[in-house]
C-alpha cells in the first residue's frame, strides 16, 4: 500500500508540475521550434531577396545594352535602388548609372551616382571603386579638393598605386607639376618592383620628369 500511495503521489506531483509548469513547457518548445523554422524561413527569404536583386540588376544591364535613349534604364536603375537599396547589386547598379551619365556628358548626374554607391554599397570594394571614380569625375569638374579629400577615403591598399596616380592627375590638372610628379613616383614605387608601371603612368612619369631623369631612365633602356 505504501509502495501504492508513493506511486500515487509521484504522478500527482508530475500532475502537479505539469499544471505548474506545462504552458511554460509548451510555449519554450513552440518558441524552439519556431526559432529553428523561423532560421530557415528567413534563410530562404534572404535567398529570395537575394534572387530578386540578382534579376533586377540583370534588367538593369539589359536595358543599358538595348535602350536607345535612357529611359528604362535610368528607371531600371531607379527601381532596383528603391527595392534593394542595400544590396551590392543596386551599388553597382548606380556604377553603370554613372558611366551612362559620364558618356552623356552629364558629370553631374555621375557625380550623384557615384555618390550614392558611396554612401549605399554594401561592400569596402565597391565604394572603394567609386570613390576612384568619384574622384575622376570631380576632378573633370575642376572640383580638385574635393577629388583629393575623396581620395583620402579610398581603404583599400589594393589600390594605392591608382590612387597615387589619379592624385597626380588631380596634381597636374591643378597646375602643380610637381606634386603631380611626386604622386606618380609614389604610384610606380607601389608596383615594389614586381612590375613596371603601365605605359599610361611611365609616360606621365617621363613627361614630367627633370632633364637628369629623363637621362637616366634612357641609360637604364
Amino acid at each position: 500500500m505504501a509502495e501504492y500511495e508513493t506511486e500515487e503521489q509521484q504522478v500527482e506531483a508530475l500532475k502537479k508540475w505539469w499544471a505548474d509548469n506545462g504552458r511554460a513547457v509548451i510555449v519554450g518548445i513552440g518558441l524552439g521550434f519556431a526559432l529553428i523554422f523561423g532560421w530557415r524561413g528567413w534563410q530562404g527569404h534572404q535567398e529570395s531577396v537575394a534572387q530578386e536583386a540578382s534579376s533586377a540588376y540583370t534588367k538593369v544591364m539589359e536595358s543599358l545594352e538595348n535602350d536607345d535613349n535612357g529611359d528604362e534604364f535610368l528607371t531600371q536603375v531607379s527601381s532596383i535602388k528603391e527595392d534593394h537599396g542595400d544590396s551590392s547589386y543596386a551599388a553597382m547598379a548606380s556604377l553603370a548609372e554613372a558611366r551612362y551619365h559620364v558618356e552623356k556628358d552629364n558629370l553631374e548626374g555621375a557625380e550623384e551616382a557615384l555618390r550614392w554607391a558611396v554612401d549605399q554599397g554594401a561592400f569596402k570594394e565597391i565604394k572603394s571603386i567609386a570613390r576612384l571614380r568619384l574622384a575622376r569625375v570631380l576632378n573633370a569638374q575642376s572640383k580638385h579638393d574635393a577629388a583629393l579629400k575623396v581620395l583620402d577615403e579610398v581603404n583599400s591598399d589594393a589600390y594605392d598605386g591608382l590612387v597615387d596616380e589619379i592624385r597626380g592627375d588631380i596634381h597636374l590638372d591643378s597646375g602643380d607639376a610637381a606634386e603631380a610628379l611626386a604622386a606618380y613616383r609614389r604610384a610606380k614605387e607601389s608596383s615594389d618592383g614586381t612590375a613596371p608601371p603601365a605605359g599610361a603612368l611611365q609616360m606621365k612619369l617621363d613627361d614630367l620628369a627633370v632633364p637628369e631623369d629623363k637621362t637616366a631612365s634612357d641609360e637604364s633602356s
